[in-house]
């Protein structure tokens, strides 16, 4: 996982530094238990609106496929989730969530800052066993709620007086 972290950070052309953000956040989002926005702090004098648009990308991509394979591993992650008390809290949350507001729902969830990215996901290909989720909108929600989180944690972080370059 470092070797990833420290390829990141030693780039030295933004193109491939996005290209590698892309890909880290694609990664992440489908099997790695980190948050996508620690990334950030390993850009160059990257843009931050080209930061938010890979990262939005990579996750986008990552829901789909997340999405389409949730149902495969719906006993799995249900056997490791519903492992205790505030894990049934926190799906029964967001199933609730899902339900009454649909992609709103979603989208709330999905913008939480410094979440871990891949249980939520997979929570989603999980509650779409009728198929109401549609792969496409799915992605769309998923690129929002990862530019929102970018801009949540690059104004707090702000506020801090904390730099992420």
């Amino acid at each position: 996982m470092s070797g990833v972290m420290d390829i990141l950070a030693a780039t030295s052309s933004e193109a491939f530094y996005l290209f590698l953000l892309v890909l880290f956040t694609f990664i992440a989002t489908l099997a790695l238990p980190l948050p996508v926005e620690a990334a950030l702090f390993l850009g160059p004098e990257t843009n931050v609106f080209f930061q938010a648009a890979a990262l939005g990308t990579g996750k986008a991509a990552a829901a789909v496929v997340a999405l389409r394979i949730g149902k495969d591993v719906n006993q799995i992650m249900q056997g490791r989730l519903m492992s205790t008390s505030l894990a049934k809290a926190f799906v029964n949350f967001c199933n609730y969530l899902v339900v009454k507001f649909h992609y709103a729902g979603l989208y709330f969830i999905l913008s939480i800052p410094l979440m871990v990215d891949t249980v939520p996901v997979y929570l989603f290909g999980i509650f779409n066993e009728e198929g109401t989720i549609r792969p496409i909108p799915f992605a769309y929600v998923n690129f929002l709620a990862a530019v929102n989180r970018v801009i949540i944690t690059m104004v707090a972080f702000t506020i801090w007086g904390v730099e992420l370059t």
